[in-house]
């Protein structure tokens, strides 16, 4: 097995880890699978190629990233707004979430369907070198820096979560939101934040994705199934669970791609998923849902 396979794996799995963490993110705060997310993914990538593609000199790929994290988070504080918050004040069951991110995930994908069609956008070379060889292998630039910017990103997400007041927070209401009401926590602000931090990691990942891939409007559904997956694999809920499980996703379907074809590799992941119910409903954080952090 080649080097260049397992670090092309890690660097997939590294943007499904950005998809997987901000999927975790708020279902450890509202106990929901929000798959609204994936449209919001779908969304980020078409923002990214508009941006991208609308000046004479293409912006570089750090402004790009940062003006559609910045305009996916607040797509997602709007979702928030006009989908979550009405249940949230009604303390509706959580199929009422599970519903209202479903519906909202196919009405994403029909609106950019319906102005975009079905056509798939490629972004203009962005890198000026195509490839670089290290170790004795030739690796793609698009792959490192895809690798370099989620590590980067989930770095600073797991010191923000374990080393700030609001990362302290934001464990304190996913454990307890009464008792953290009543020890002085705004549990409705870390809602919001949260919803934020999803929607800026949605940004990101869509970005990468649509450079890496291309852009089209079920982007966001299909890559949120591999998220979904490794989230559940993780231990829904857990961010390092559900970091580990993704980049472990990730190099299996590379090694997978590579040995027994494409069309072979999605009932192997669903399959790993199917095993980990079985024999560790848990996962690989090792907690259940109502314990996570």
């Amino acid at each position: 097995m080649s080097l260049q396979l397992i670090v092309n794996g890690i660097s997939l799995g590294a943007v499904y880890a950005l998809i997987a963490v901000g999927f975790a993110l708020v279902f450890s705060i509202l106990k929901f699978s929000n798959f609204a997310h994936g449209g919001m993914i779908s969304a980020a990538a078409y923002i990214a190629y508009f941006f991208y593609a609308s000046f004479e000199t293409p912006p570089s790929l750090w402004v790009t990233l940062l003006f559609t994290a910045v305009v996916s988070l607040g797509v997602a504080l709007l979702l928030d707004t006009l989908c979550y918050r009405r249940i949230r004040k009604n303390n509706s069951p959580n199929i009422y979430y599970f519903v209202a991110s479903i519906t909202f995930a196919i009405l994403i994908e029909q609106i950019l369907t319906v102005f975009f069609g079905k056509t798939s956008y490629g972004f203009p070379g962005m890198f000026e070198v195509a490839s670089v060889r290290l170790l004795g292998a030739s690796f793609a630039t698009m792959d490192l820096v895809v690798l370099a910017v989620s590590i980067a990103m989930l770095v600073v997400l797991m010191l923000l979560i374990n080393r700030t007041k609001i990362g302290l927070a934001i464990r304190a209401v996913a454990i307890n939101p009464r008792a953290s009401r009543l020890m002085g926590i705004n549990s409705g602000f870390i809602v919001l934040f949260t919803f934020a931090l999803a929607g800026f990691l949605a940004g990101v990942s869509g970005t990468l994705l649509g450079i890496k891939y291309s852009v089209y409007p079920a982007l966001g559904s299909s890559m949120m199934v591999k998220g979904f997956i490794a989230s559940v694999i993780g231990g829904l809920g857990s961010l390092s669970g559900a970091i580990a499980a993704a980049i472990l996703l990730g190099v299996i379907e590379m090694v997978s791609i590579y040995f027994l074809g494409s069309s072979v590799t999605p009932a192997i992941l669903f399959g790993i998923m199917l095993v980990f119910l079985f024999l560790r409903p848990q996962g690989i954080s090792g907690k259940f849902a109502q314990d996570k952090v």
